[in-house]
């Protein structure tokens, strides 16, 4: 048989037989009826794919719309019950502690509600311009909720009440301030630190900061045009309630539907000639899962900070560039008067919203100063020009405004010092009302300070935080300090550790059990150690938004620590004759024939009537009979290598109390007067809590005086000496030296001092050898025998 070759093979198969022809018409047949089938399958699975995509997008628009409907609805409470605003955008997760997911109508959430900047600009003729000028009259904010963004922080959520008692327990942990400057931006909101029931109950005390302060100088002028709202919180303006008829013998509104119009201080309401925010207040009930209206007042400045800038002959609020130096607008203090009816409430499920009034600042030497004629002083700021007669201002729903900030307690006083604060027994469960004539104490002492810190510039870390509180608290109650409060700042530190990886040398580490964010170290080991009835501590982890050093291009704001002492002087103020503000590295020392601070106020008020003694201060240098040798690898003078050429750095000796070695005072008693600048102070309660102790040397010389540093009182400031500052010590540490040495090597006491010659390192002993310092006999002989022996009874337990 003849062989096929495969193309013929091929084209064998492929022609069809006579045979097959049929069969090949009735497959083409099926094939063309299958194929017929496959489209009609096709088009029916795309008609229903479009269907349901009508259908689901029908169903959006209708859920929209309906929200919109409900929006509408007048005389409802929408802050209670809808949100109004848009939802932040971005990642719709977790965010710093954040949720940007829609609210449930319960639990209420404390929430900032953030106004778009465009909704100001209409204020300005040109709003890029560097300082832009505000139109007369102003125009008004045509604005609405859904304009608005909402930010939640779910840490502060009111589930039932027992969360409620825990977030009052510890309102400066929990409240968002971290966050401001970085998630919440609007420059109108005040950056609240911490807030109180006041003494007599009838306010609520807000304690805030100035975030315009944070960054200064050539290279942030962005960022001093965008906080410039921050400097208007700090000026009053006068409002008129528009339509409130049902407002009369009350001191808030009843009906929440009251609107306000900017007015001058003769149209103004007797409760609106100097205010600034909105203040309304709601009440929870867990059981039915609701919030009502219980009234809305106008808040209260515990001074006018505008006539203080004035007084001390600054001519605007609105400082530029780098140099700031207006300490007194850095803590911002503000009061929301309690509705009458609320003060005397045994349930006190409150919350609060603070809606600030919003104004364009004013620059006092462009536009004028504004304060009432009862001041004194100019007022050059025309209210009718530049506002107008009829400048209405949005519904709070429409506004900007802090949403849920919690009220706690209004008629114990352990409510309004949360237990875990203030736990003095003197004190605790005594109700207003009944507040003795006599206050609990006479002299207390308040101190902001960390287990461990970064000095400015973050070039060091100090880790020796709990030893000195430790000796400082002892020292003070032996010398007459009834109180301390310690504002515990470990926990920002404790932040900043985690997100350099590192570990807190006292915490250990703390990924070792999984809890990554806990805070494991604070200062409670230290404040345990003695009496509640002496010492309270304060969580307060709010970290300083610039640590950087004053000569620094951007200088620092020590924002957190400002905020404390804020905090202390309003809070406890009030239970106090007189009180301190110092460092864990100040000691306040009774001379002379005193051995109590007790003995020379009670002579001050009896005799002078001053309020405020003030303190020279100048850091004091570490004995050298008391340093030993240290390395530390992380400094390049003090490691191993180094020390093989040159001198071993030092460090305190443990065995030797922080007193007792920076017992050398680099200026000798009693100091030039060109160390007044460099001072602190003890001030009675009035100076503290009604603000004069920023005004009080510009109203009333006759107010305050320096101590009697060799008769009265000395402050000896022991400010941490670093290994590393010890290292030039064989160079700089002799006769003629070019410059200072740090180390104490003391001089004979009959020696003279001469600030004029101080510097140049001249003083010798009777031998002629160096000597740069003068040792306090008095600390010497008398309170570090005291202070020992009290160190070791802690140290026993007994």
């Amino acid at each position: 048989m003849q062989q096929l070759t495969a193309a013929q093979r091929r084209m064998s198969a492929q022609s069809p037989t006579p045979g097959r022809m049929g069969e090949i018409h009735l497959n083409k047949k099926m094939h063309n009826n299958a194929t017929m089938n496959a489209r009609r399958v096709k088009v029916f699975r795309l008609l229903l794919s479009v269907g349901l995509l009508i259908t689901f997008l029908m169903s959006i628009t209708l859920l929209a719309w309906h929200g919109h409907i409900i929006d509408d609805v007048p005389n409802q409470h929408p802050f209670f019950l809808h949100p109004h605003t848009t939802i932040a955008s971005g990642d719709p997760s977790q965010l710093n502690g954040i949720s940007k997911k829609p609210p449930d109508d319960w639990p209420p959430v404390l929430s900032a509600y953030m106004e778009p900047s465009s909704s100001t600009a209409i204020w300005y003729d040109d709003p890029s311009s560097e300082k832009p000028n505000p139109k007369a009259p102003l125009p008004m904010r045509h604005i609405r909720a859904q304009n608005l963004t909402r930010l939640m922080f779910p840490r502060i959520s009111y589930t039932s009440f027992d969360t409620t008692s825990t977030i009052c327990n510890n309102i400066p942990s929990l409240l968002p301030i971290d966050d401001f400057g970085s998630t919440i931006r609007d420059p109108y909101l005040p950056w609240i630190h911490d807030m109180f029931i006041s003494h007599d109950g009838n306010d609520v005390n807000i304690v805030a900061q100035n975030r315009r302060r944070c960054h200064k100088g050539k290279f942030h002028n962005q960022d001093l045009k965008h906080w410039e709202g921050q400097v208007a919180l700090f000026q009053p303006v006068a409002i008129k309630r528009v339509n409130a008829a049902n407002n009369t013998n009350s001191n808030y509104n009843r009906d929440e539907s009251v609107q306000y119009r900017l007015s001058t201080h003769k149209d103004a309401d007797s409760d609106g000639i100097e205010t600034r925010f909105l203040c309304r207040f709601k009440s929870l009930d867990y059981t039915q899962q609701t919030m009502t209206y219980q009234g809305e007042t106008l808040s209260t400045y515990p001074f006018n900070y505008e006539f203080v800038n004035w007084r001390k002959q600054k001519y605007t609020m609105v400082e530029d560039g780098k140099e700031q130096t207006f300490f007194w607008l850095s803590p911002l203090m503000i009061n929301c008067p309690i509705p009458t009816h609320l003060q005397s409430a045994t349930n006190s499920n409150l919350l609060l919203d603070i809606i600030p009034i919003r104004t364009p600042t004013r620059r006092n030497d462009r536009d004028g100063f504004f304060f009432h004629k009862g001041h004194g002083g100019p007022m050059s700021f025309d209210a009718a020009k530049m506002w107008g007669e009829n400048h209405t201002l949005p519904k709070a729903e429409d506004s900007g405004r802090w949403e849920n900030l919690p009220v706690c307690g209004l008629k114990k006083m352990s409510a309004v010092v949360p237990k875990s604060i203030e736990t003095d027994r003197e004190t605790a469960g005594k109700e207003f009302n009944t507040m003795p004539t006599k206050k609990p104490h006479r002299l207390v002492a308040c101190t902001w300070t960390s287990a461990l810190h970064q000095r400015r510039g973050n070039e060091r870390r100090i880790t020796d935080g709990k030893a000195r509180l430790r000796e400082w608290i002892a020292f003070n109650l032996q010398v007459g300090f009834d109180h301390v409060y310690v504002f515990d700042n470990t926990g920002a530190n404790a932040t900043i550790f985690r997100l350099k990886n590192e570990v807190d040398p006292d915490a250990g580490d703390a990924t070792s059990n999984g809890d990554q964010h806990r805070i494991h170290d604070d200062l409670s080991s230290v404040t345990d150690l003695f009496p509640p009835s002496q010492v309270t501590r304060i969580d307060w982890p709010a970290t300083i938004c610039n640590n950087n050093r004053p000569a620094h291009n951007d200088p620092g704001e020590r924002s957190s620590q400002y905020a404390a002492e804020a905090a202390c002087r309003t809070r406890y103020g009030p239970y106090t004759d007189w009180m301190a503000s110092m460092d864990p590295d100040e000691y306040f020392v009774p001379m002379g024939n005193y051995t109590s601070w007790k003995e020379i106020l009670d002579k001050v008020d009896k005799e002078e009537g001053r309020k405020v003694l003030k303190f020279r201060s100048t850091r004091a240098r570490p004995l050298l009979s008391t340093l030993v040798p240290t390395y530390d690898e992380g400094a390049e003078e003090c490691t191993h290598e180094m020390a093989k050429e040159h001198n071993q750095c030092l460090v305190k000796s443990e065995e030797k109390t922080y007193l007792e070695t920076y017992n050398c005072e680099y200026i000798k008693s009693p100091k030039p007067e060109r160390f007044a600048r460099a001072m602190t102070d003890l001030a009675t309660e009035k100076q503290h809590t009604k603000g004069n102790f920023v005004k009080v040397a510009t109203t009333n010389q006759k107010m305050e005086r320096f101590v009697d540093e060799l008769e009265e009182g000395v402050l000896i400031h022991a400010k941490t000496t670093v290994p590393a500052e010890t290292f030039s010590r064989e160079k700089m540490c002799k006769l003629n030296a070019p410059s200072h040495c740090l180390v104490g090597i003391p001089c004979p006491d009959d020696l003279p001092f001469s600030d004029a010659l101080h510097t140049k390192n001249v003083f010798h002993n009777e031998k002629g050898e160096f000597c740069n310092c003068w040792t306090n006999r008095k600390v010497e002989k008398y309170w570090l025998p005291k202070l020992n022996d009290e160190l070791r009874q802690i140290a026993s337990g007994s």
